[in-house]
């Protein structure tokens, strides 16, 4: 592997924080501390700026980090080749997903991956869909699957599968039986969204403006940044809701929860694979584009 006193350089560099580096690294922040001072007394000088609110890189750094980069290329090109010739996919592969996706998803995808390729080590990273692009852009993931799509020059997407989001109630609410409401019988209701940035989010305010109606006129009375809390959140008859289909499919056969269409909504959407153009993809990468391709429904 590329050597642990450059990996730890590249880290802070990227994170711009020795407790953050130290974090994705899995090692103590005085543990970083030493590495990045034997670093600088190797090579004689002064790699980084350090002050309170973040950590930047000096003159030297920035050369020592543009090797550190061809490097660590050099290093994922040479483990690829080498898996090629002797067929076997190894190593650390960290993946990101949209929270629906990632609860609802690619557990069984991730099961699947470690049965065939037992020597790679798998970190799914769930967070909502802003956070994840941040991610995929700053090279910390490796891939990702994310809700909607987002425009950026450095991103690749893929369409991968469609799914649909649904107004759910609980069992004894009025509207449990009827199947259907008018898009102005939702304004009288006490609604629970989920946060802003999430693309579940971004497409319920889009299916209930296409119905005529404005979110803002709307009884928003929580917001939460987890679907399992909306669900239960419904269940206590707290309000109702908006969140994927996929969601809902057990509490659907225990009759936990209804499904309810709005009249003129259309909450449809796609999941898409995301990741990043200049990231350079190794061979577990690849495997697991390939089975999560494989999975297309359509």
């Amino acid at each position: 592997m590329l050597d642990t006193q450059l990996l730890v350089f590249k880290a802070v560099a990227e994170q711009k924080s020795f407790s953050r580096a130290a974090r994705v690294l899995h090692l103590t922040q005085p543990a970083i501390s030493l590495h990045i001072q034997s670093l600088e007394e190797y090579f004689g000088t002064r790699l980084l700026n350090r002050n309170n609110r973040q950590v930047t890189l000096t003159e030297a750094g920035r050369v020592l980090y543009n090797y550190a980069l061809e490097l660590s290329k050099l290093y994922d090109e040479a483990q690829k080749a080498l898996a090629e010739v002797s067929g076997k996919v190894k190593g650390h592969l960290v993946v990101g997903a949209t929270l629906t996706i990632g609860e609802y998803f690619l557990p069984r995808f991730t099961g699947q991956f470690k049965q065939q390729y037992p020597e790679v080590e798998i970190t799914l990273q769930i967070a909502n869909t802003q956070e994840i692009i941040r991610r995929v852009l700053a090279g910390d993931l490796d891939l990702s699957v994310i809700e909607g799509q987002v425009e950026h020059p450095n991103l690749i997407q893929e369409d991968l599968f469609q799914d649909e989001l649904v107004l759910i109630v609980p069992p004894g609410h009025p509207w449990g039986s009827r199947g259907e409401v008018r898009p102005g019988e939702l304004k009288e209701e006490p609604l629970i969204l989920r946060e802003e940035g999430s693309g579940t989010r971004q497409v319920a305010e889009a299916g209930l403006r296409q119905a005529g109606l404005e979110p803002s006129s709307l009884k928003v009375i929580m917001e939460l940044g987890s679907t399992q809390a909306i669900k239960e959140a419904v269940e206590a008859g707290l309000g109702v809701a908006i969140i994927s289909r996929l969601a809902i499919r057990k509490e659907s056969r225990h009759n936990l929860l209804r499904e309810v269409r709005i009249q003129g909504a259309d909450f449809r959407r796609t999941f898409h694979l995301a990741y990043n153009r200049h990231k350079f993809r190794s061979a577990a990468t690849e495997a697991f584009l390939e089975l999560l391709r494989s999975s297309r429904p359509f």
